[in-house]
This record gives C-alpha cells, sequence and structure tokens, in this order.
C-alpha cells in the first residue's frame, strides 16, 4: 500500500514598501519574521535609502501608490517561488511567530487572505456575508495565498485600497480568516496625516470605493437603520 506525501506548507515571503522612515522598526521585522532575508522583498519608494543587507531590493520611484507597490512585492514573491506572501507596513512590530501563525492559519482554513483580528469581530474564516459591511483586513499586516489572482486594485492610489481586496477575497474567492496575533502598528496613519496630497489622494479614493461598492454600502445603510446595528 503506497503512502501519500505529507502536506506542505509551502513557501512564504514577505514584503515590505519603505521610504527609509522607520529604520530601526524594519530591521526589526526582519530579524522577527522568520524568514531568511531572500525571501524578504522590500520595495524601495525613494532613492538614496539605506536597507538591510540580503534582502531582495525593487526600487519603485514613482508617484506613490501603495497598492502598487503591494503588487509589485507580491509579484516578484511569485516569481522567486513564494505560495503565499505576508504583507507589511515599515512601521510594525511583530513577534517570532507573528507571520507562522497567519500562514498556519491561511493553509488550515483554505482562506485567501488571513489578518490579525479585529476588536469586536468574531475571529475564524469570513467568506460572502457582506451586510451589514465591516472591514476583516488589517491594511498594515495581511497574508495573501499567492497561487490565486487576488491582487491589490492598482485605482485605490493611498487609502480603500484594503476594503477593496476585503470585500473581493470575501465575495469572489475563499474567504478571510482572522485570527489572534502579536504586533504592534506604531504610527497609524501619520504619514498620510502629514502630506495634504495624500489627505487629498484618500478622498479621491473614497470616492472610487463607494462608487464601486454603492449598492453594498447601501444596503449596510439600510441593514443598520433597520436592526439598529
Amino acid at each position: 500500500m503506497s503512502m501519500s506525501a505529507p502536506a506542505t506548507k509551502g513557501v512564504l515571503f514577505a514584503t515590505i514598501p519603505t521610504a527609509g522612515g522607520h529604520p530601526d522598526l524594519l530591521t526589526g521585522i526582519i530579524t522577527s519574521s522568520g524568514l531568511p532575508p531572500e525571501r524578504i522583498v522590500i520595495i524601495r519608494t525613494k532613492p538614496n535609502v539605506d536597507l538591510p543587507s540580503g534582502c531582495i531590493v525593487v526600487d519603485d520611484f514613482d508617484p506613490p501608490n501603495i497598492q502598487r507597490w503591494w503588487k509589485r512585492g507580491i509579484d516578484e514573491s511569485v516569481a522567486r517561488g513564494a505560495t503565499a506572501v505576508a504583507v507589511l507596513n515599515d512601521d510594525l512590530g511583530i513577534e517570532p511567530d507573528t507571520l507562522e501563525k497567519l500562514h498556519d492559519q491561511l493553509l488550515a482554513t483554505g482562506a485567501t487572505v488571513a489578518t490579525p483580528s479585529r476588536p469586536g469581530l468574531e475571529r475564524g474564516l469570513h467568506k460572502r456575508r457582506l451586510i451589514p459591511y465591516e472591514p476583516v483586513i488589517w491594511g498594515c499586516l495581511w497574508m495573501v495565498d499567492a497561487t490565486t489572482d487576488l491582487r491589490p486594485d492598482s485605482r485605490y492610489v493611498w487609502w480603500y485600497g484594503d476594503n477593496d481586496l476585503d470585500i473581493r477575497a470575501r465575495r469572489d474567492y475563499a474567504g478571510i480568516v482572522s485570527c489572534e496575533v502579536d504586533y504592534e502598528h506604531h504610527f497609524p496613519g501619520v504619514g498620510t496625516a502629514q502630506s495634504s496630497e495624500l489627505v487629498h489622494q484618500s478622498d479621491v479614493d473614497a470616492e472610487t470605493f463607494h462608487r464601486d461598492y454603492s449598492r453594498l454600502l447601501t444596503l449596510s445603510r439600510w441593514y443598520r437603520r433597520i436592526f439598529r446595528r
């Protein structure tokens, strides 16, 4: 009688866009990731930024577009053999098991995306039920099954791209698994608030999101009004 081969964990990569604003935190992420440097893709978004040695560096000095940076990092990882890719901000603190736990849940549930759980939302697999709409993904830290074709949409230049991914992952793919992992986001929204251009772009992205998902958002408002949720 032949024995079946053991299940493989696949190949996990990570990608991190950076303009060099948080070098100590970036180094800490790389050290704590549990990944060898050759499986970490850094998207360098400004020239003359010194980066930790050993990582894969992709330069992208075009106008800011975080969805494009995410997609470039995922695609570069896939080209090098990744089956799953963690997407991280450069201003995070993570623990040595943070990415491993997300990866384990991604594989165990068959979800398309894994992300840390949100306060007040049930942990586990979130799939298809979207009304009333509440986002599950944390844009600062999420992981995608890179064997699927789910990718960020660069029409969302700076904001709401994670919401768009959230909806598509739950509606069109195998869903999002949320789980308890240790991490800290040190400077949420600070870079955006300090740039009038990015604040304006966030408003434009909001208009795109509300146009793309007007029916979903209208039904969600109706649901909350009826059920006071």
